[in-house]
């Protein structure tokens, strides 16, 4: 596994320079850069390409990697055009993605109503498919994040299975939804084959202390070696110590 810092909140006031330099100093392997929010990294899915260069040049030159582009498009909008529109600024970001020598993006599902759920899930599951055949031929994978009404693992389930390509899968959120710790290994056995990525929060809270630690092992079971990302809110004064007491928390589960 490896360790990358999503500019989500911690990092989204950040200028490029200052977030190498701390993801670097902290320990994480890379960067897992949030689209469509206009964050101070200035990585979106119309950055021009002229300014392409400037941004992988410093984050190669930091040994960093390029762990995700995090696209917040969205596919559950029920007028075609509007999830075509979405699809072709995801491919885009695919063409970015390669460049970058990036594995990896995420897309969101993201909203449904119980009369529209039916029909959205299927439309994402499309999307998702188109999605997963135009990144192939870069070697991308294409994940829905288990996010909105996709954070329980049916529909996300279902729309990867819509998909149907085998580089279309799962960013899991660190969200147990109606899960308890007898029922926790169950769950994680359901969605362990599909995830590509995590993002990880509050990892400390008591609460969810022990789910954390059985995902960890789950994971390790499986030999997954995607990304672990930290996309905690913490806004406080001392980034890089808070920042690095992650890395020491996803390395002791680890090393468990």
């Amino acid at each position: 596994m490896k360790w990358s810092l999503n500019t989500y909140q911690t990092g989204q006031d950040w200028e490029l320079d200052y977030m190498v330099d701390v993801v670097k100093k902290t320990g994480y392997h890379g960067i897992e850069f949030l689209m469509d929010f206009n964050q101070k990294h200035g990585l979106e899915w119309d950055t021009p390409r002229e300014k392409w260069d400037e941004i992988k040049e410093k984050v190669e030159a930091a040994e960093l990697e390029f762990a995700s582009l995090t696209s917040c498009q969205n596919f559950h909008s029920l007028d075609r055009d509007e999830r075509m529109q979405s699809v072709q600024r995801v491919k885009r970001v695919i063409d970015m993605a390669d460049f970058f020598d990036c594995p990896h993006i995420r897309v969101l599902g993201d909203r449904f109503t119980d009369e529209t759920r039916d029909e959205v899930v299927r439309n994402v599951g499309e999307c998702l498919g188109e999605l997963g055949v135009y990144a192939q031929t870069y070697g991308i994978t294409v994940s829905i994040e288990m996010h909105g009404h996709f954070t329980a693992p049916d529909s996300a389930m279902e729309a990867i299975q819509i998909a149907d390509q085998p580089n279309v899968g799962a960013v899991f959120n660190c969200v147990w939804p109606d899960v308890t710790s007898d029922t926790v290994d169950a769950f994680h056995d359901r969605i362990a084959p599909h995830i590509t990525m995590v993002h990880t929060h509050n990892v400390e809270d008591a609460q969810t202390f022990e789910f954390y630690r059985k995902m960890f092992a789950k994971l390790k079971e499986i030999g997954f070696e995607g990304y672990i990302s930290n996309e905690s809110a913490y806004r406080g004064p001392d980034p890089e110590k808070v920042l690095a007491l992650y890395v020491g928390l996803y390395r002791a589960f680890t090393e468990q």
